[in-house]
Protein backbone atom coordinates (compact mmCIF):
# COMPACT_ATOMS: atom_id res chain seq x y z
CA UNK A 1 0.00 0.00 0.00
CA UNK A 2 1.22 3.42 -0.80
CA UNK A 3 1.43 6.11 1.91
CA UNK A 4 3.00 9.10 -0.08
CA UNK A 5 3.56 12.42 1.52
CA UNK A 6 4.80 14.51 -1.13
CA UNK A 7 5.48 17.93 0.62
CA UNK A 8 7.36 18.69 3.44
CA UNK A 9 10.19 20.66 4.89
CA UNK A 10 13.44 20.31 6.97
CA UNK A 11 15.71 22.23 8.76
CA UNK A 12 17.59 22.70 5.22
CA UNK A 13 15.19 25.56 4.31
CA UNK A 14 11.93 26.68 7.03
CA UNK A 15 11.07 23.08 9.06
CA UNK A 16 12.83 22.72 12.34
CA UNK A 17 13.54 19.13 11.88
CA UNK A 18 16.67 17.35 10.50
CA UNK A 19 15.94 14.87 7.82
CA UNK A 20 17.15 12.49 9.97
CA UNK A 21 14.37 12.68 12.58
CA UNK A 22 12.07 12.86 9.76
CA UNK A 23 13.30 9.36 8.21
CA UNK A 24 12.70 7.96 12.16
CA UNK A 25 9.29 9.95 12.03
CA UNK A 26 8.13 8.33 8.54
CA UNK A 27 9.51 4.76 9.09
CA UNK A 28 7.31 5.03 12.91
CA UNK A 29 4.32 6.69 10.48
CA UNK A 30 4.05 3.69 7.72
CA UNK A 31 5.10 5.91 5.17
CA UNK A 32 6.49 4.13 1.84
CA UNK A 33 7.19 7.49 -0.38
CA UNK A 34 8.77 11.10 0.91
CA UNK A 35 9.31 14.57 -0.88
CA UNK A 36 11.42 17.22 0.91
CA UNK A 37 10.14 20.26 -0.87
CA UNK A 38 12.45 22.79 0.63
CA UNK A 39 11.71 26.49 -0.74
CA UNK A 40 13.61 27.72 -3.47
CA UNK A 41 16.32 25.26 -3.28
CA UNK A 42 16.97 21.60 -4.54
CA UNK A 43 20.73 21.13 -3.48
CA UNK A 44 19.82 18.26 -0.62
CA UNK A 45 18.35 16.00 -2.92
CA UNK A 46 21.30 13.51 -3.29
CA UNK A 47 21.56 13.06 0.61
CA UNK A 48 17.66 12.57 1.35
CA UNK A 49 17.67 10.06 -1.67
CA UNK A 50 20.56 8.39 0.65
CA UNK A 51 18.96 8.20 3.72
CA UNK A 52 15.72 7.21 2.35
CA UNK A 53 17.58 4.53 0.58
CA UNK A 54 18.73 3.25 4.52
CA UNK A 55 15.09 3.78 5.92
CA UNK A 56 13.75 1.53 2.98
CA UNK A 57 11.64 5.03 1.68
CA UNK A 58 11.37 6.31 -1.33
CA UNK A 59 12.35 9.76 -1.97
CA UNK A 60 11.55 11.60 -5.13
CA UNK A 61 13.02 15.03 -6.21
CA UNK A 62 10.94 18.11 -5.24
CA UNK A 63 11.09 21.65 -4.63
CA UNK A 64 9.09 24.67 -3.66
CA UNK A 65 9.80 28.00 -5.55
CA UNK A 66 7.87 31.03 -4.00
CA UNK A 67 6.00 33.21 -6.54
CA UNK A 68 3.68 36.36 -6.19
CA UNK A 69 0.94 37.26 -8.78
CA UNK A 70 1.51 41.21 -8.98
CA UNK A 71 -1.63 42.07 -10.98
CA UNK A 72 -3.46 39.67 -8.88
CA UNK A 73 -2.02 40.43 -5.69
CA UNK A 74 -1.72 36.56 -4.72
CA UNK A 75 1.04 34.40 -3.27
CA UNK A 76 1.53 31.20 -4.74
CA UNK A 77 3.73 28.44 -4.23
CA UNK A 78 4.92 26.28 -6.89
CA UNK A 79 5.86 22.51 -6.34
CA UNK A 80 8.33 21.25 -8.63
CA UNK A 81 8.59 17.57 -8.96
CA UNK A 82 11.05 14.69 -11.06
CA UNK A 83 13.13 17.66 -12.32
CA UNK A 84 15.77 16.17 -14.74
CA UNK A 85 18.44 19.19 -14.00
CA UNK A 86 18.41 21.94 -11.85
CA UNK A 87 19.60 24.75 -13.68
CA UNK A 88 16.49 26.86 -14.73
CA UNK A 89 15.31 26.17 -11.20
CA UNK A 90 18.43 27.44 -9.48
CA UNK A 91 18.41 30.56 -11.74
CA UNK A 92 14.68 31.20 -10.78
CA UNK A 93 15.56 30.70 -6.91
CA UNK A 94 18.89 31.37 -6.45
CA UNK A 95 17.71 35.55 -6.00
CA UNK A 96 14.95 34.68 -3.70
CA UNK A 97 17.48 32.72 -1.12
CA UNK A 98 20.13 35.30 -1.44
CA UNK A 99 16.90 38.25 -1.20
CA UNK A 100 16.00 36.37 1.68
CA UNK A 101 19.49 36.04 3.54
CA UNK A 102 19.59 40.31 2.76
CA UNK A 103 16.30 40.67 4.36
CA UNK A 104 16.88 38.23 7.66
CA UNK A 105 20.50 40.06 8.32
CA UNK A 106 18.67 43.27 7.78
CA UNK A 107 15.71 42.45 10.50
CA UNK A 108 18.27 41.35 12.64
CA UNK A 109 19.83 43.97 12.53
CA UNK A 110 16.83 46.11 12.94
CA UNK A 111 15.57 44.25 16.47
CA UNK A 112 19.27 44.76 17.61
CA UNK A 113 18.86 48.65 17.11
CA UNK A 114 15.52 47.35 19.16
CA UNK A 115 17.26 46.14 22.22
CA UNK A 116 17.64 42.81 21.13
CA UNK A 117 20.76 40.96 21.99
CA UNK A 118 21.01 39.20 18.33
CA UNK A 119 23.59 38.81 15.85
CA UNK A 120 24.09 37.33 12.55
CA UNK A 121 26.23 34.55 14.14
CA UNK A 122 24.17 33.80 16.86
CA UNK A 123 21.15 32.58 14.61
CA UNK A 124 23.28 31.45 11.49
CA UNK A 125 23.18 28.02 13.39
CA UNK A 126 19.46 27.60 13.32
CA UNK A 127 19.98 27.43 9.64
CA UNK A 128 21.02 23.90 7.81
CA UNK A 129 20.83 25.16 4.54
CA UNK A 130 22.87 28.43 5.09
CA UNK A 131 19.76 30.48 3.80
CA UNK A 132 18.16 32.20 7.55
CA UNK A 133 14.34 32.44 7.51
CA UNK A 134 12.32 34.29 9.55
CA UNK A 135 11.54 31.28 11.97
CA UNK A 136 15.42 31.03 12.28
CA UNK A 137 15.16 34.11 14.21
CA UNK A 138 12.20 33.63 16.36
CA UNK A 139 13.89 30.42 17.92
CA UNK A 140 17.00 32.05 18.80
CA UNK A 141 15.14 34.25 21.07
CA UNK A 142 13.09 31.96 22.30
CA UNK A 143 16.62 29.74 22.83
CA UNK A 144 17.83 32.87 24.52
CA UNK A 145 15.06 34.25 26.78
CA UNK A 146 14.04 37.41 25.09
CA UNK A 147 10.96 35.79 23.41
CA UNK A 148 7.87 34.17 25.92
CA UNK A 149 6.68 31.72 22.51
CA UNK A 150 8.39 31.19 19.81
CA UNK A 151 5.35 32.92 17.78
CA UNK A 152 4.51 35.35 20.46
CA UNK A 153 5.02 39.27 20.50
CA UNK A 154 8.57 39.30 18.41
CA UNK A 155 6.16 37.86 15.69
CA UNK A 156 2.71 39.13 16.02
CA UNK A 157 4.24 43.02 16.69
CA UNK A 158 7.71 43.24 15.07
CA UNK A 159 8.14 41.04 11.85
CA UNK A 160 4.85 41.34 10.90
CA UNK A 161 2.68 43.57 8.50
CA UNK A 162 3.68 47.06 9.18
CA UNK A 163 5.95 46.21 12.07
CA UNK A 164 9.57 47.76 12.34
CA UNK A 165 11.18 44.78 11.32
CA UNK A 166 8.63 43.68 8.33
CA UNK A 167 9.83 44.53 4.76
CA UNK A 168 8.79 42.36 1.57
CA UNK A 169 10.77 41.01 -0.68
CA UNK A 170 10.59 40.20 -4.36
CA UNK A 171 9.43 36.89 -5.41
CA UNK A 172 9.30 35.68 -9.25
CA UNK A 173 5.90 35.57 -11.09
CA UNK A 174 4.32 32.43 -11.07
CA UNK A 175 4.08 31.59 -14.57
CA UNK A 176 8.03 31.90 -14.57
CA UNK A 177 8.17 29.77 -11.49
CA UNK A 178 6.05 27.13 -13.97
CA UNK A 179 8.02 27.65 -16.63
CA UNK A 180 11.44 26.95 -14.88
CA UNK A 181 9.98 23.94 -13.57
CA UNK A 182 9.15 22.85 -16.96
CA UNK A 183 12.10 23.98 -18.81
CA UNK A 184 14.23 21.95 -16.20
CA UNK A 185 12.35 18.63 -17.06
CA UNK A 186 9.94 18.23 -14.31
CA UNK A 187 6.15 18.36 -13.62
CA UNK A 188 4.96 21.69 -11.67
CA UNK A 189 2.49 21.52 -9.19
CA UNK A 190 0.20 24.61 -7.65
CA UNK A 191 0.60 24.07 -3.37
CA UNK A 192 -2.05 24.26 -1.25
CA UNK A 193 -4.69 26.86 -3.31
CA UNK A 194 -6.73 26.99 -0.63
CA UNK A 195 -4.29 28.73 1.44
CA UNK A 196 -3.85 31.17 -0.70
CA UNK A 197 -7.19 31.54 -2.49
CA UNK A 198 -5.39 31.35 -5.71
CA UNK A 199 -7.81 29.54 -7.66
CA UNK A 200 -8.12 32.30 -10.73
CA UNK A 201 -4.18 31.41 -11.13
CA UNK A 202 -4.67 28.42 -12.48
CA UNK A 203 -6.16 28.88 -15.92
CA UNK A 204 -2.71 30.89 -16.56
CA UNK A 205 -0.88 28.81 -15.34
CA UNK A 206 -2.60 25.99 -17.12
CA UNK A 207 -1.23 28.12 -20.42
CA UNK A 208 2.29 28.37 -18.55
CA UNK A 209 2.75 24.44 -18.16
CA UNK A 210 1.14 23.73 -14.83
CA UNK A 211 0.46 19.42 -14.68
CA UNK A 212 -0.89 19.68 -11.26
CA UNK A 213 -2.91 20.71 -8.34
CA UNK A 214 -2.10 20.01 -4.56
CA UNK A 215 -5.36 18.75 -3.42
CA UNK A 216 -5.07 17.23 0.34
CA UNK A 217 -3.52 20.05 2.39
CA UNK A 218 -4.62 21.10 5.76
CA UNK A 219 -5.76 24.50 4.55
CA UNK A 220 -7.84 23.04 2.09
CA UNK A 221 -11.48 22.98 3.12
CA UNK A 222 -13.98 20.73 2.08
CA UNK A 223 -15.05 23.47 -0.16
CA UNK A 224 -11.79 24.05 -1.28
CA UNK A 225 -11.37 20.21 -2.22
CA UNK A 226 -14.60 20.29 -4.38
CA UNK A 227 -13.02 23.21 -6.10
CA UNK A 228 -9.91 21.43 -6.60
CA UNK A 229 -11.29 18.37 -7.92
CA UNK A 230 -13.38 20.64 -10.11
CA UNK A 231 -10.55 22.16 -11.92
CA UNK A 232 -8.47 19.44 -11.83
CA UNK A 233 -11.23 17.56 -14.37
CA UNK A 234 -11.80 20.80 -16.16
CA UNK A 235 -8.10 20.91 -17.16
CA UNK A 236 -6.85 17.37 -16.60
CA UNK A 237 -4.42 18.23 -14.12
CA UNK A 238 -3.60 15.10 -11.52
CA UNK A 239 -4.00 16.04 -7.39
CA UNK A 240 -1.24 15.38 -5.22
CA UNK A 241 -0.82 15.57 -1.29
CA UNK A 242 1.10 16.33 1.63
CA UNK A 243 1.40 17.36 6.01
CA UNK A 244 3.41 20.69 4.49
CA UNK A 245 5.56 19.11 7.56
CA UNK A 246 7.70 22.13 9.21
CA UNK A 247 7.97 20.81 12.79
CA UNK A 248 7.62 23.15 15.67
CA UNK A 249 7.92 26.37 12.74
CA UNK A 250 4.17 25.97 11.95
CA UNK A 251 1.42 25.50 13.65
CA UNK A 252 -0.93 22.36 12.34
CA UNK A 253 1.70 21.68 10.24
CA UNK A 254 3.72 19.32 12.81
CA UNK A 255 2.15 16.10 11.96
CA UNK A 256 4.32 14.03 9.66
CA UNK A 257 1.91 12.06 7.14
CA UNK A 258 -1.28 13.47 7.85
CA UNK A 259 -1.91 14.57 4.46
CA UNK A 260 -1.08 11.88 1.89
CA UNK A 261 -1.23 11.71 -1.78
CA UNK A 262 -4.58 10.43 -3.31
CA UNK A 263 -4.29 7.07 -4.31
CA UNK A 264 -4.86 8.09 -8.38
CA UNK A 265 -2.23 10.21 -7.76
CA UNK A 266 0.88 8.97 -10.34
CA UNK A 267 4.20 10.53 -8.70
CA UNK A 268 4.65 7.38 -5.98
CA UNK A 269 4.53 5.24 -9.31
CA UNK A 270 7.21 7.51 -11.41
CA UNK A 271 9.27 6.99 -8.40
CA UNK A 272 9.02 3.33 -7.94
CA UNK A 273 9.13 2.82 -11.96
CA UNK A 274 12.46 5.03 -12.09
CA UNK A 275 13.96 2.56 -9.09
CA UNK A 276 13.17 -0.16 -11.34
CA UNK A 277 15.19 0.97 -13.89
CA UNK A 278 18.20 1.32 -12.12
Amino acid sequence: MIKADLHLHSNQSDGSCTREEIFARAVQAGLTHLCFTEHDDTRFFAQAARLGQAAGIRVLPGVEISAFDEALGKRAHILGYFYQTTEPIEAVCAPVLRRRQENCLWQIEQLRLLGYQITPQDVLPYAAGGTLYKQHIYHYLLDSGQSEALFGRVKRELLSRGGPCDRRIRYPDPREAVAAIRDAGGLPVLAHPGQQQNFALVAPLVDAGLRGIELNHLSNSPADRALIRSLADQYGLFCTGGSDFHGLYEEGRDRLGCCLAPEDCPLPHLADQADAAL
